[in-house]
């Protein structure tokens, strides 16, 4: 814990048992009421049981964690085939480094909500890719003819090691993507 958590938790803590005290001794002044003491003691502790849920929910790992998205394009006229995966070489973010240029790869570091998206667009003849969770295909964009765009998006849920990536169709035959007008960018949306 940081030392202005500390300092925070025990002022209200000193504050909580200053007006418990007060509490007590005017109480002690007129009528002393054991259920009166237990009543103000149980809304002390009502309160503490939710400064606890409320710190709990800030907790201090996830003030910390770092950003996680990416950003990559393609420099150069590449020609896929097969299950091909695209590797977008050209990365301008990388934050948390889950994105791998030399594979096309992301890999989550953490468990939680993700958003892809890709834009394409295909050289003289149609284009066809997908979006892969693992060995998993979630979805397909594809451009009809030279030279038109297509995209690819999603939101996606993933546990911590889970691979996403841009692949060719693989029941389309031999393609070109367009250098420089392909991308793939993802992001964090939140941590589960």
């Amino acid at each position: 814990l940081s030392s202005n958590m500390f300092s925070t938790g025990t002022f209200i803590l000193f504050v909580l048992f200053a007006a418990m005290n007060y509490a007590l001794k005017s109480e002690a002044k007129g009528n002393c009421s054991n259920d009166r003491t237990e009543t103000v003691m149980e809304k002390l502790l009502t309160f503490v049981k939710e400064i606890k849920l409320i710190s709990s929910g800030t907790d201090c790992r996830n003030n910390h964690q770092k950003p996680i998205a990416f950003y990559a394009q393609l420099t150069k006229q590449v020609t896929v085939s097969g299950s091909d995966t695209v590797v977008f070489d050209k990365v301008f973010t990388n934050t948390g480094d889950a994105y791998d240029s030399k594979t096309g790869i992301f890999r989550a570091p953490v468990k939680g909500l993700y958003y892809f998206d890709c834009t394409l667009m295909s050289i003289g003849t149609p284009l066809h890719l997908i979006l892969m969770k693992n060995k998993i295909m979630l979805t397909r964009g594809h451009s009809f003819s030279n030279r038109d765009f297509g995209s690819i998006s999603g939101t996606i849920e993933l546990k911590m090691g889970d691979k996403v990536s841009i692949q060719h169709y693989s029941a389309a035959r031999s393609e070109a993507i367009h250098g420089e007008y392909a991308s793939f960018t993802g992001y964090l949306i939140s941590i589960s």
